[in-house]
């Protein structure tokens, strides 16, 4: 009866054929760094970006009581938005390893449901939305305060 099965090696052959692959591997993944967690840097800078965001708001309404209860509210809201996931992200434990610099995660990748994409069109992703609203809070801000004039 014939099998399918490779000739028999010796032992020491197969370690040494083994250790070599290791060593190739190893080498193409400091090529291609694919992380699987988002650098936090990234979750800080969308956060300055909202910041900057609400401080436009202030800053445009202060002079309006009406307008200014409902910034206050927002700002209550979006403290709560954020301050949630950050309450909760602090009772998990901690990763040994340390994260790299921003600018090394951008040289990377990252692990995303659809596929691994470069880090750098992450952190876009991440940030275009609050990026564009603030620089359109601000374009709006200019606006009222030359209309008010």
């Amino acid at each position: 009866m014939q099998t399918e099965r490779a000739p028999h090696k010796p032992q020491a052959a197969v370690h040494r054929n083994m250790a070599g692959r290791h060593a190739e591997n190893i080498a193409f993944r400091r090529l291609s760094v694919c992380r699987a967690d988002m650098h936090p840097g990234v979750y800080r800078l969308a956060i300055v970006c909202w910041a900057a965001f609400m401080a436009v708001f202030w800053i445009t309404f202060f002079v309006s009581s009406s307008a200014l209860f409902m910034v206050v509210v927002g700002t209550v809201y979006a403290a709560m938005f954020f301050g949630v996931p950050y309450v909760m992200s602090r009772m998990a434990p901690r990763p040994k390893s340390g994260f790299p610099s921003l600018n090394e995660f951008i040289q990377g990748r990252l692990d995303t449901f659809c596929g691994p994409i470069e880090a750098g069109e992450a952190l876009l992703q991440v940030i275009l939305v609050p990026l564009s609203l603030t620089i359109g809070g601000v374009a709006i801000g200019i606006i009222i305060h030359f209309a008010r004039a």
